[in-house]
């Protein structure tokens, strides 16, 4: 008898291993009955899971660490689940043809920089999905590159991902910070220029984690092994270059039909099979996770999220691991 998980995710790319998961019948296989839940908001993926509207979410490790210490309204016991995706997140900028800021030095970084802020002839707005983010760390790690000061040289705001291509044609913003397929989206379709992004600032770093309830897991802890070995093998899928095309289309697919809507050429542009350094890359390993949470506790830090209680709870929920005593 199948065991219902409720899965919180959003109209993203790398959600597909979920999404492929439960249209192969890979979750039914596995003895589990996924019921995917395509949330509005990263604000609503946090509130389900800590008010039991959701057993489980596809989430980045910022935002399941923060809502863990209670950042929504209280504590719960979230520890860094699945690995199922690394990088693909893209800074976007309004405009095309707009000069590098990835392959100068310093100097020539921020006067291209200044040059395209001066000539938008107001203070820039640049959207990120959810404070708590990746994204937000690596928009930060993109300003201090181009030597741009965050609270004067630009406005920044949260925004539901799929919002940012309609904002940025409405002029409602000026670029964004977001995952798959999004910036690519806003790139063929003239609204903006991909000009750095994860492959450039932190290469391979762990994007999103599968992360389950206590209570579910509690109340099945002979399925978290069955979730586990569904996740891989749907990430295996995806993965696999001659399997790129159906999820594409998958993805594609309206969410009434078992999709997520997306546009389907910016889909088909950032799969992994695709030579593309902003392509989406689905791992389930374990590999150099504790050094991929680390840079982002790192900056966390830097942003004053977390306190020294805080870190000696996420040791004790498995986000951090002490130092092999030599």
């Amino acid at each position: 008898m199948s065991s219902i998980i409720r899965i919180g995710l959003l109209r993203l790319a790398d959600s597909a291993p979920l999404i492929i998961a439960r249209n192969l019948g890979i979750f039914e296989r596995h003895g589990l009955n996924a019921e995917l839940i395509v949330s509005p908001s990263w604000a609503n993926i946090a509130d389900g899971l800590v008010w039991n509207g959701l057993d489980a979410a596809l989430i980045f490790p910022p935002l399941a660490i923060m809502t863990a210490l209670g950042h929504r309204g209280r504590e719960i016991d979230l520890g860094p689940g699945i690995p199922v995706s690394r990088g693909g997140n893209t800074v976007v900028l309004r405009g095309q043809h707009i000069p590098s800021f990835t392959d100068t030095d310093d100097i020539t970084r921020h006067q291209n920089f200044e040059i395209w802020r001066t000539g938008l002839r107001r203070r820039p707005k640049l959207a990120v999905v959810h404070l708590y983010s990746t994204h937000f760390l690596i928009l930060m790690d993109f300003l201090k590159r181009v030597r741009a000061n965050p609270e004067q040289d630009v406005e920044i705001v949260i925004m539901p991902p799929d919002r940012m291509i309609d904002a940025l044609a409405d002029e409602e913003i000026d670029g964004f910070c977001a995952g798959p397929p999004w910036g690519m989206e806003a790139d063929l379709r003239g609204l903006g220029s991909i000009v750095a992004g994860s492959a450039n600032i932190h290469t391979g770093h762990l994007e999103k984690t599968l992360v389950t309830t206590q209570r579910w897991s509690q109340s099945s802890p002979a399925l978290s092994q069955d979730l586990h070995a569904a996740i891989g093998e749907a990430t295996r899928f995806c993965m696999n270059p001659s399997n790129s095309a159906e999820v594409a289309r998958q993805l594609s697919s309206s969410i009434a039909n078992g999709g997520l809507s997306l546009p389907s050429e910016a889909t088909e542009q950032i799969m992994p099979c695709q030579n593309n350094p902003h392509a989406m890359q689905f791992d389930f390993s374990t590999l150099n996770a504790d050094l991929s949470i680390n840079w982002m506790v790192q900056a966390m830090q830097a942003q004053s999220w977390l306190t020294p209680a805080n870190m000696k709870r996420l040791y004790g929920l498995g986000w951090l691991k002490p130092a092999p005593i030599s």
